[in-house]
């Protein structure tokens, strides 16, 4: 029986293109997401995302994440964080 409160693995975005969640990344690929220029930090979480998905099977860079419309940058959080924890931050 599957887990019914289990996270998405991957979402349809809004032009079609389907975003999946990586089985792998590696700790070099989050550490590089960090290294944001002085006074960027706050692109982290948006480089984070990219090196945790693929869209289309096809590796994605922060400029991909950053050229999203808000509500498939929602659908590719729902792989990370369900809703419900959100509410109860």
């Amino acid at each position: 029986m599957a887990n019914e409160n289990a996270l998405p693995t991957e979402v349809i975005l809004s032009d079609g293109r389907t975003a999946k969640k990586r089985e792998v990344v590696k700790v070099r690929e989050l550490a590089a997401a960090g290294n944001q220029p002085k006074g960027k930090e706050y692109l982290i979480p948006y480089a984070t995302i990219a090196a945790k998905i693929t869209i289309d099977d096809k590796v994605v860079v922060l400029e991909d994440i950053l050229e999203l419309v808000e509500e498939d940058l929602e659908l590719i959080s729902s792989m990370f964080v369900a809703e419900e924890d959100l509410k109860n931050a």
